[in-house]
């Protein structure tokens, strides 16, 4: 180990020259060749500090000898950690079982698959996480000493499955748009024929066992029907309902849709619904509505093993109305199953873009980032139940909405009590530029929403605060102590845990702007 810490850090080799074996002789010359090599020294070991991707040196043994400090920050390991170790400790199965024989093998053979060619593996980091790399190997002494250099290309990896899944989504829509336009071109004639012929039938020119299959085939195209408008909610982009805005009757909306997100769910799967009329209406675009129920359907669906026999998988959709003081606030849209539940983990990281259980191929980790994106521009949220064995139940608790004028936008106040200053500066710009009032008391008597970071001084604050403002928006600014979680979830904050995740902040901003102003013109109204 260098006795300075440096970007470098190697064991002695036992490769190693003595450095007094040197040709130069007379104080003079060594001085000279010992100062030219402290200087290559010193240059090396800036290079090495300022490399970008992790440098390993290795022995015939696969015996890590030396790492630079970007193999520190890359896998998460410390130094000590690191020198002495096999480098396998570095890689997922089954590179992990399998390295010792590629390494032995090429001592034996002399075979390169690796060494001076490089290729695109998987690292695993300290904490479990498997990550795509760049790997090139060297021989420094050949079969004795190996150098590795390695480069993290998740990041690429992650644009490049971006772009993928776009352009499949796009090709996805356009077929939805064109197979929907020409159902309906097909459809409309037959409509009208069909309107026609029952028309002869109620006069009484066509006999009573044909118009029993008349009405078969007016069922049948009635379905179709169905189906074409359920793809053209699937083919509009949801994307465009923020700007576009729209509101949507749940009846009329599973009435025309409910076919075609019936329709993904496996055929083990036993599919019922419960929407029932009288609902009020909800503020989100009957399209961006379709595909997030389709995207619940089809991971609820997922989520029942089709060899499974006892019980019968089922999956059910329902919506009812929440009430506050004898008004509708809210309406709550559930996707339930009876499927295998989410682990801990798996919840919590359940709405990350990209993150998903299913193999490779399978699924893309989109579907629930698009539930949460289309719920939280409505201003509502989504809330997750489920427990392994038993299943889960996702519901979006949606904003009704109201035709009553609302109140003047700077009647919605908020106050922000945060330890980050520069927090609180991206804060207060989302909400004035949302026309928000920042409303300076310590006691937020007049704010409709309130953003916390959290401590106990602010606990009690927000207890106070919460006391007959059900509805009302606490955003929770950062992770509680694991001593006062249960308090603060008993509060029912919208968290955010990532406080450099801007997306997110905003985000939550809009939520909360949306859900006061929504609640204020209900209140209005009432």
């Amino acid at each position: 180990m260098c006795p300075a810490r440096s970007s470098f850090h190697a064991e002695r080799s036992p490769h190693a020259t003595d450095e007094n074996s040197g040709e130069v002789h007379g104080s003079a010359g060594a001085s000279s060749v010992e100062g030219l090599l402290g200087n290559s020294q010193q240059r090396l070991r800036a290079i090495l500090e300022t490399a970008v991707d992790a440098i390993i040196t290795i022995d015939e043994r696969g015996i890590m000898r030396s790492v630079n400090v970007s193999t520190e920050r890359m896998f998460g390991y410390s130094v000590s950690e690191l020198i002495g170790q096999n480098i396998k400790m570095l890689m997922p199965s089954p590179y992990q079982e399998q390295h010792d024989g590629y390494l032995e093998r090429y001592l034996r053979t002399n075979e390169k698959r690796i060494i001076g060619i490089g290729r695109e593996v998987q690292g695993r980091r300290k904490d479990g996480t498997v990550f795509s790399v760049d790997l090139a190997v060297s021989e420094v002494e050949p079969g004795k000493l190996f150098t590795g250099i390695i480069r993290d290309i998740s990041d690429r990896k992650l644009a490049e499955a971006r772009v993928r899944e776009a352009d499949r989504m796009a090709s996805i829509g356009t077929l939805a748009a064109g197979l929907g336009h020409d159902m309906n071109n097909v459809l409309l004639p037959v409509r009208a024929r069909l309107n026609a012929l029952r028309a002869a039938g109620a006069a009484g020119r066509i006999p009573a066992a044909e118009r029993k299959h008349l009405e078969d085939i007016r069922k049948s195209v009635a379905y179709l029907q169905q189906l074409a408008d359920g793809l053209h909610f699937l083919a509009m982009d949801p994307e465009k309902q923020a700007s576009e805005g729209g509101v949507t009757d749940l009846r009329v909306w599973w009435t025309q849709a409910g076919p075609l997100i019936s329709k993904a769910a496996p055929k083990h799967v036993k599919v019922s619904a419960s929407i029932p009329a009288g609902l009020p209406e909800i503020r989100v675009p009957a399209h961006g509505l379709t595909q997030a129920v389709l995207n619940l359907v089809v991971n609820a669906g997922d989520a029942i093993p089709p060899e499974r026999t006892r019980p019968v998988g089922r999956l059910r959709i329902s919506a009812e109305a929440v009430s506050v003081q004898g008004t509708h606030a809210t309406v709550r849209l559930s996707v339930a199953d009876n499927g295998n539940g989410m682990t801990e983990e798996v919840k919590r990281r359940a709405f990350e873009l990209f993150f998903t259980t299913k193999p490779r191929g399978l699924g893309t980790g989109l579907g629930l980032a698009l539930v949460r994106k289309v719920t939280e521009q409505a201003g509502g949220t989504v809330e997750v139940k489920s427990q392994l064995g038993k299943g889960t139940t996702m519901t979006m608790i949606l904003p009704v909405a109201s035709d009553a004028r609302q109140r003047s936008t700077s009647e919605v106040g908020a106050v922000l009590l945060l330890n980050d200053g520069r927090a609180e500066g991206l804060l207060r710009h989302f909400l004035v530029a949302a026309r928000v009032k920042i409303v300076g008391s310590v006691e937020p008597a007049d704010a409709e929403i309130l953003i916390v970071s959290p401590g106990a001084e602010r606990l009690a604050i927000a207890k106070r605060w919460r006391k007959g403002r059900a509805y009302a928006y606490l955003v929770l600014f950062g992770r509680p102590s694991a001593g006062s979680q249960a308090a603060w979830k008993a509060l029912r904050p919208h968290m955010i845990d990532d406080e450099s995740d801007v997306d997110r902040i905003r985000s939550v901003i809009s939520a909360a702007v949306a859900q006061c102003r929504s609640n204020s013109g209900e209140s209005e109204h009432a």
